[in-house]
């Protein structure tokens, strides 16, 4: 492979004899990156980096140190190591200053600006900070220019869409997510068919979230193809490990525990080990649901103790969750319950509200469980009533989300698998309880489709006195630094297509409602309508 097959950012024109050097250790090292050779191209890199610490150094030598900074700092993210990621990438940014004061654009500085910016905005997302994220994607947006078919903007036009996929789905923005990550497939086809491994990953995570199981694993199969084809390992591992994740939520646990050690065991070997961590939580997962209990405590720990470090907030989430998970079936709920709380901060922290939710609903179902086993019967009445507390708003909430897409399947898929399911678990409850008025109005909220027509004039409720869903673990694939490498050369509201949501019904005019305070604290505990103000008879 010469250094024009390399997938990356090339420079205009060349650095001259001087930065020879440079070039050869730092496209050599962008090589190895790419293999999955992690440690021999940390070593190169370093080295490329020190031929720029000279007091001399020229506007192609501010370039070439701006370029290998950028590669050091994706290689300090693959490590674990955010803060030091954040840190390079800042000082990649001072260095393109310098080398744009000494030389314009000449050395292709502008294009290493804007990979910089989509590199970090990546560790934002990471992060969980997706203010920051979305800050840098619109200042590396007004870099690119889409109508320039050369291939620096052809490929950081297919990055920026790339990430701004992984922005949307961490955002629970799907439908967006979903046209975003098809425009970049149409960018990697024209541009590079190389890299369209990437957008089918994200569209395999899309279809995960609503159950579609069948189109997640097909879209992986070709990830994984295409990024063997390409030579590129490290890709191929996480489309790998995306497939493990989607065997297990069909239920073929020994295909899922093969699938996953054989990825984590690639990043392992390529010195990658945040990302053998999310793998390992996921490990841990398919553990405790075969009951192979032992095995999921041993996994779990690390898992966590690693990815705290890195501070990558979803997976960590999700692996706290599953803590929860195994203290509420071994120790209790007390203990279950500070695991809980710690992975719904982090949730909450991230403007997620269904994730919020569905770790609501875990609660629940957890503390049911208790309810089950418990024999005094006020006890009992009070997990009873804990459980129905947790699992009606969530039941509510996740209803409400199919509002959220566009008419079509992903709209009717999520009502089928993820909203009815988690409003039957909140029902059962219900009935439990012996609520009858609570469980008729609720029956009729299910019932209101967006077929029903509100009065233009809002009407008062009079309230009443207080009182398995789809895992987010999958992985979203950002184009990794292997293949964005600098190579040294010579809005928030959903698509408009939405049904308004429904309105509110008066099932009995009577008595005040027993279902309108669990739709205020819906609201409250999630921060988003559930149903319109207005108000329409069901009688």
């Amino acid at each position: 492979m010469t250094d024009d097959d390399l997938i990356g950012v090339h420079g205009k024109e060349t650095t001259g004899p001087r930065w020879a050097p440079f070039r050869d250790l730092n496209n050599t090292a962008a090589r190895l990156f790419t293999e999955g050779r992690t440690t021999e191209a940390a070593a190169m890199f370093e080295e490329a980096y020190r031929l720029t610490l000279v007091d001399d150094l020229d506007a192609a030598g501010f370039d070439a140190r701006a370029r290998v900074l950028g590669n050091l700092s994706s290689l300090a993210e693959a490590r674990g190591d955010t803060g030091e990621a954040l840190r390079l990438a800042e000082e990649a940014l001072f260095a393109c200053d310098s080398a744009e004061h000494g030389a314009g654009d000449r050395y292709g500085t502008v294009a290493v600006r804007t990979n910089v910016l989509i590199q970090r905005a990546q560790t934002y997302q990471l992060l969980g900070r997706f203010d920051d994220a979305l800050t840098d994607l619109d200042a590396a947006l007004e870099l690119i220019d889409e109508t320039d078919a050369g291939h620096n903007n052809r490929l950081l036009a297919f990055t920026l869409h790339n990430t701004r996929t992984v922005q949307l789905i961490r955002l629970e923005r799907l439908d967006e997510a979903d046209a975003a990550a098809r425009h970049s497939l149409e960018l990697a086809t024209a541009h590079d068919p190389r890299l369209a491994g990437h957008p089918y990953s994200n569209l395999a995570m899309i279809a995960q979230a609503h159950n579609d199981h069948d189109a997640a694993t097909a879209y992986l199969r070709l990830a994984e193809q295409i990024h063997t084809a390409s030579g590129d390992p490290v890709a191929a591992a996480l489309a790998i490990a995306n497939q493990g994740r989607s065997a297990a939520r069909q239920g073929d646990l020994d295909t899922a525990e093969r699938l996953l050690a054989t990825a984590e065991q690639a990043f392992l070997d390529g010195q990658q080990p945040l990302r053998a961590a999310e793998i390992r939580s996921s490990r841990a997962h398919v553990a405790f649901q075969n009951n192979e209990i032992d095995l999921a405590r041993s996994l779990l720990p690390q898992a966590i103790e690693t990815l705290r470090e890195a501070g990558h907030v979803v997976m960590l989430a999700e692996a706290l969750a599953l803590l929860g998970d195994m203290l509420a079936a071994d120790t209790g709920l007390e203990e279950a319950e500070h695991a809980y709380l710690e992975a719904r901060a982090l949730y909450e922290a991230t403007g997620a509200p269904y994730q919020v939710a569905r770790l609501d609903m875990r609660r629940s179902i957890a503390i049911a469980d208790a309810f089950e086993r418990e024999t005094d019967p006020q006890e009992q009445q009070r997990l009873l009533l804990s459980a129905l507390y947790l699992s009606l708003p969530s039941a509510l909430a996740t209803d409400a989300i199919r509002h959220q897409y566009a008419p079509g399947p992903a709209r009717e898929q999520w009502a089928a698998t993820v909203a009815i399911p988690a409003m039957a678990h909140a029902l059962h409850l219900a009935m439990t309880v012996g609520d009858g008025a609570l469980i008729s109005e609720l029956l009729e909220h299910m019932s209101a489709t967006v077929s029903l027509h509100a009065p233009p004039q809002p009407a008062e409720f009079t309230a009443a006195e207080p009182f398995e869903f789809p895992v987010h673990d999958f992985e979203a694939d950002q184009l990794s630094f292997a293949a964005s490498a600098f190579i040294t050369g010579s809005s928030t509201g959903f698509p408009a297509a939405h049904f308004a949501l429904p309105p509110r019904l008066r099932v009995n005019p009577n008595r005040p409602s027993a279902l309108e305070l669990w739709i205020a604290e819906t609201e409250r505990r999630y921060g988003f309508p559930i149903r319109s103000d207005q108000v329409v008879d069901s009688w």
